[in-house]
């Protein structure tokens, strides 16, 4: 029924429509027909809950959905989405408007504010400073995670990503700057969320069973833990009980840990390099009890690695931390739909008198003979039907990794700083 490909450079919220589309558009869907609520259809493909609602309420813009209170969605029947065509007008019109607002220099989080739209962000990180033996670790870092998101924070060995975390987890005081669960101080416990914290490097006490360590978490989570769903992965996983947990492999003590944690229920989840790693069928198994608790209970979750493929299709929100300032911030959808790699070519006497890159925004450009190389910020319809006006010798769109995609925004936003 759905095509997901979690490969193509496609956005996946861009697929989902696409589906929905194609299904209406063969009758397979008729008109006033039930589909999946958005968690449902997140379990069922594994795909961030986020991401599912932003394509639901792009089909419910584009008159193929509607909506019962955000929670029960249906096909639109045909009566009403003629009725919907002054709307869809309005819609075109504000979404210009927000369009050039943004491209001016419009604050995103004000705007959506603005229009009613926007989401209090559950964790929030504002000018947070630790300077960690003679090493500045977090030079003034801001960033700002909703609720029910799953955010990816990247960057390499030393950027801040483990100091970060151990500020929300309540590990670290900040020399300055605070770091906030809903609105309260981490350090201190007043929030009252559940916080499940894996580090990178597990430790466990070196006589302790996983027996040993559910008694002591029972007790400590007295309100939250839930013993069915910590024995459903124990069988899952097929860990022996009974077994000192320092005898396990590293892998093996990575699993333990997501087990206790997530058996907590906690509001907030922090994984340090935690899926780095995995075994697939395990991490199919981890990301699959991580979205099932995202769609369910709105559980937000901050993870941390230095790998971009592991965060694809995973995270719906990604920040990249440089020398323990956030570099960029951006849905991972919007990068992977707007940011394109071309390869154009034109006669030689054109370029001679004419620059047909004007008025494109371009991260990355590189002559190769004579054809050049674009990587170019924007939709890509605007991008071709630009290019395609000055009838190009050769238009070309070239495919790009999650890597590459970030490689060239993180030097675009650096310039922007250094400027």
């Amino acid at each position: 029924m759905f095509q997901i490909d979690f490969k193509n450079r496609k956005a996946i919220y861009n697929q989902l429509i696409d589906n929905f589309k194609r299904l209406i558009d063969t009758g397979v869907l008729s008109p006033g027909s039930e589909v999946p609520s958005t968690s449902e259809l997140a379990k069922m493909l594994t795909v961030n809950p986020n991401t599912v609602l932003k394509a639901y309420l792009e089909l419910e813009n584009q008159s193929y959905f509607e909506s019962e209170g955000g929670t029960e969605w249906f096909v639109r029947t045909s009566s009403e989405e003629k009725d919907q065509e002054p709307i869809k007008t309005l819609y075109s019109r504000i979404h210009a408007d927000l369009q050039l607002l943004l491209e001016n220099g419009g604050n995103k989080e004000e705007i959506e504010q603005l229009i009613g739209m926007g989401q209090k962000s559950f964790i929030q990180v504002e000018q947070l400073k630790k300077k960690m033996d003679d090493t500045m670790a977090l030079a003034g870092l801001t960033m700002n995670v909703k609720k029910g998101s799953i955010y990816g924070l990247v960057g390499t060995n030393g950027s801040g990503k483990t100091t970060t975390l151990r500020h929300l987890a309540g590990l670290l005081r900040p020399d300055s700057g605070i770091a906030r669960i809903d609105g309260l101080p981490a350090y201190d416990k007043a929030h009252q969320k559940v916080i499940g914290y894996m580090p990178e490097e597990m430790y466990f006490l070196p006589d302790y069973t996983m027996k040993m360590l559910q008694r002591f978490f029972k007790n400590k989570y007295q309100q939250t833990w839930n013993n069915d769903r910590y024995q459903e992965l124990v069988a899952v996983f097929q860990l022996n009980e009974n077994k000192k947990i320092n005898t396990f492999s590293r892998g093996m003590q990575k699993q333990v840990g997501f087990i206790f944690d997530i058996s907590t229920m906690p509001d907030v989840l922090l994984l340090d390099e935690t899926i780095d790693g995995l075994d697939p069928l395990v991490r199919k198994q981890v990301v699959k009890m991580i979205i099932e608790d995202v769609a369910n209970r709105e559980m937000t979750v901050l993870i941390t690695s230095h790998n971009m493929r592991e965060m694809d299709g995973l995270c719906d929100t990604i920040g990249i931390i440089k020398n323990g300032q956030l570099v960029i911030e951006r849905e991972l959808d919007e990068l992977k739909a707007n940011t394109h790699k071309i390869q154009v070519a034109f006669p030689q006497d054109f370029m001679m008198n004419h620059y047909p890159y004007d008025g494109l925004e371009v991260l990355y450009m590189e002559e190769l003979g004579s054809t050049d190389l674009l990587v170019v910020r924007g939709k890509e319809e605007e991008i071709a039907q630009h290019i395609e006006s000055f009838e190009p010798l050769v238009y070309e769109l070239v495919p790009m990794t999650l890597e590459e995609i970030f490689i060239y925004e993180t030097e675009g936003a650096l310039d922007e700083v250094r400027n």
